[in-house]
C-alpha cells in the first residue's frame, strides 16, 4: 500500500476515534472495539494482525531490521456516575493514535520491526500484565506508551524521569468473629473494633513504610453487620486502596497493615483473610530512557515539559517496563479539558496529530 499523508491519517483516525467512542466496553470484554480496530487496520495497512483472544497486536516487519520496538494503546472504558460505560479515560483516543502510527508506517522503512499492541483491561491492571509477555517472546528491545493529560496545553508532551505513575493495589481485609445479642456484646466477637483500630493506625504505618516518596491509603469500603440494632455482628470487611511511588514501599506498607491485622485478629479470636485486586506496579521511567525521549522530541521539534512530581494515579504500563527498556509519557489534552473519569470528559480530537507525531519521533 502507498504512504499516507498526515492530513489523510488524521481524518481517518478522527472518524475511527468517534466510532470507538460510541461502543465503550468493560475491561476484558472489548470484543466490538477489537473488531473495529482489526477491520480498520486490515483494510488500510499491510500489517500482520495476530489475534490473542482478549487482545491483539499488529506487526510491521522489515527485511534486515536491526531492532524491534513496541507501541501500546489501551481499549477499555470506565463506568460513569449513571452506571453506564463511557470512554471517560480517553482509551478510544489512545487506540486511534496507535492505529494512526500504523497508517503512517505504510510504505515506509524505519529499520525496525514495529509491534502495535492493542491492550484490554488497563483499568484493572490485568491487561498490561498479560500483554507484556510479548516483549520477552519476541525479543522486543524498546516499548512506548502515552496517556492524555487534562490540565496541560493541548498537544504538549509531558516527560517524567523516575516514577511517572504510582504503584497501587486494592487490599481487602475480611474478619469473622461471633454474633451475639447487642445487649450482651461481651458474649460475642465484634470485628468493628479491630476495623476501627486498623483505620486509625494507617497514617503511622504509611509513615513507617515511606522512604523514597509518597505512601498513601484511601478507605474504599467499611462494613460490619447491618442496621439490625439488636445484633452485635460477626462479619467485617475493610477495603482500602494503597499506593506508593515505588513498588518496594507499597509492598512494605501492605506487609505492615496485614501484620497488624493478623496479630490483633488472633489476639481477639477473629478469623482473618485478605484479598488483592486491581494490582498496578509503578510506571517507572529510567532516567537514561527519559533523556533519549527528550532528545528525540527535540530533534522532531515536539514541545514538551518535564514534570518533577509523579502522578498519583496508576497505569499498568509498568508491567511492560519490567520486561524491556521504554518510556511512558503524557500528551496534554488542554488546560480547560474536563478531568479524566468525569462525566464531561471526551478525548479531544485536536491532539490526535500531536500524539501520532510523538510516537513517530520515538521510532
Amino acid at each position: 500500500m502507498k504512504s499516507n499523508t498526515y492530513e489523510q491519517i488524521i481524518s481517518e483516525i478522527k472518524t475511527l476515534r468517534r466510532q470507538l467512542h460510541k461502543c465503550p466496553e468493560l475491561s476484558g470484554s472489548e470484543k466490538e472495539t477489537m473488531k473495529r480496530l482489526k477491520e480498520f487496520l486490515q483494510e488500510r495497512t499491510s500489517f500482520t494482525i495476530v489475534d490473542c483472544d482478549t487482545w491483539f497486536y499488529a506487526v510491521h516487519e522489515e527485511a534486515g531490521a536491526w531492532t524491534s520496538k513496541a507501541f501500546r494503546a489501551d481499549m477499555d472504558a470506565v463506568t460513569g456516575e449513571d452506571g453506564q460505560l463511557f470512554h471517560g479515560c480517553g482509551h478510544d483516543g489512545h487506540s486511534a493514535v496507535l492505529a494512526g502510527l500504523c497508517l503512517l508506517l505504510e510504505g515506509r522503512k524505519t529499520g525496525c520491526n514495529v509491534y502495535a499492541i492493542f491492550q484490554p483491561s488497563e483499568e484493572t491492571g490485568q491487561g498490561g500484565k498479560i500483554c507484556s509477555r510479548l516483549l520477552e517472546e519476541k525479543g522486543i528491545r524498546e516499548v512506548y506508551g502515552f496517556h492524555n493529560l487534562p490540565g496541560y496545553p493541548a498537544g504538549q508532551a509531558v516527560i517524567k524521569k523516575g516514577t511517572f505513575a504510582c504503584a497501587s493495589r486494592g487490599l481487602i481485609i475480611n474478619l469473622q468473629g461471633r454474633q451475639c445479642h447487642a445487649a450482651y456484646p461481651e458474649e460475642g466477637i465484634n470485628p468493628a473494633w479491630l476495623i476501627g483500630e486498623l483505620i486509625g493506625s494507617i497514617p503511622s504505618l504509611a509513615e513507617r513504610a515511606a522512604s523514597q516518596g509518597m505512601v498513601l491509603a484511601t478507605i474504599i469500603e467499611v462494613k460490619a453487620g447491618g442496621e439490625n440494632f439488636g445484633v452485635s455482628p460477626a462479619d467485617g470487611r475493610l477495603a482500602i486502596t494503597i499506593r506508593a511511588e515505588r513498588l518496594p514501599e507499597l509492598n512494605r506498607f501492605q506487609a505492615f497493615i496485614l501484620s497488624l491485622a493478623e496479630k490483633r485478629a488472633v489476639e481477639g479470636g477473629l478469623k482473618f483473610w485478605y484479598e488483592i485486586v486491581d494490582e498496578f506496579p509503578d510506571t517507572y521511567n529510567e532516567p537514561d530512557m527519559a533523556e533519549v525521549c527528550k532528545r528525540r522530541f527535540e530533534e522532531s521539534r515536539i514541545a514538551y515539559v518535564e514534570e518533577s512530581v509523579p502522578f498519583r494515579w496508576s497505569e499498568d504500563f509498568g508491567w511492560y517496563l519490567m520486561k524491556a527498556p521504554g518510556m511512558f509519557f503524557g500528551v496534554g489534552a488542554g488546560e480547560d479539558c474536563p478531568g479524566l473519569h468525569t462525566g464531561a470528559y471526551e478525548f479531544p480530537d485536536e491532539i490526535l496529530e500531536a500524539a501520532v507525531r510523538a510516537f513517530e519521533a520515538l521510532l
